[in-house]
């Protein structure tokens, strides 16, 4: 079994994040209107290996307006630790608004924001073939995996994927994972994540075996990392087969 992330392993749409969050909070009304060449949206991108679930986004833009590497990452993960629900949970309905909203109103732009990896194209025919062997664990909302991986002509259930919802329910990737395992009787598996954090969570899941992406949102002290191509080989040899 092969337990894949989705943004930054499957997807970049960080730029998509981007828009959604700063629609969302009123810094721009339209995708149009947003310069991703700016110096906010290079340092937003720069920090997104931060980000879990979509209502880390408020606080990484109200740090942002550091400019100090440490003081970014510091004033973020105290505002993370201090967080409430009813701190974000506006925020957080609003960013998902915000999105269906692009979806159904500006498709074509909200589609241009969202590219997929080569490590896609690379697994692509095992999803097809093989889609029972592939569980999506992620942190975005399920209708949106599923539309984005149907325009690349992927058919994927949407009862294999693990969303926003599940992650509320059982906090973590880990609590997901282990719960998958041992429902399904899992006895070997891989988890591919670019997040060091998620993948430093699942380490006490025994027959797991853990590999970070060379790609995606990936921090500057992250090591011991696979290229698309390595990660598509160990797959082929341990967990699609």
């Amino acid at each position: 079994m092969v337990f894949l992330d989705f943004d930054g392993v499957l997807f970049n749409t960080v730029r998509e994040a981007y828009a959604v969050a700063m629609i969302s909070t009123e810094k721009f009304d339209t995708i149009k209107s947003i310069n991703f060449n700016s110096d906010h949206y290079i340092r937003f991108e720069r920090y997104r290996y931060l980000i879990g679930p979509a209502w880390n986004y408020k606080y990484i833009l109200e740090s942002l307006i550091y400019y100090n590497e440490d003081a970014i990452e510091k004033n973020y993960k105290l505002l993370i630790e201090k967080a409430r629900v009813e701190d974000y949970e506006s925020f957080e309905k609003s960013f998902f608004d915000t999105r269906r909203r692009l979806q159904d109103n500006s498709f074509q732009r909200w589609l241009e924001l969202n590219t997929s990896y080569p490590f896609l194209h690379l697994i692509k025919e095992l999803l097809i073939a093989k889609g029972e062997n592939f569980l999506i664990v992620t942190t975005k909302d399920k209708d949106t995996v599923q539309r984005l991986l149907q325009l690349e002509d992927i058919d994927f259930s949407k009862k294999d994927i693990y969303d926003k919802c599940d992650f509320e329910k059982y906090k973590n990737k880990f609590n997901i994972i282990n719960k998958l395992m041992t429902e399904k009787e899992i006895t070997n598996a891989i988890f591919i994540d670019d997040s060091r954090k998620h993948l430093e969570s699942c380490s006490g899941i025994k027959r797991l075996k853990l590999l970070q992406a060379n790609w995606g949102y990936i921090g500057s002290k992250d090591f011991d990392t696979y290229s698309d191509v390595e990660i598509f080989k160990k797959i082929l040899k341990e967990g699609a087969n």
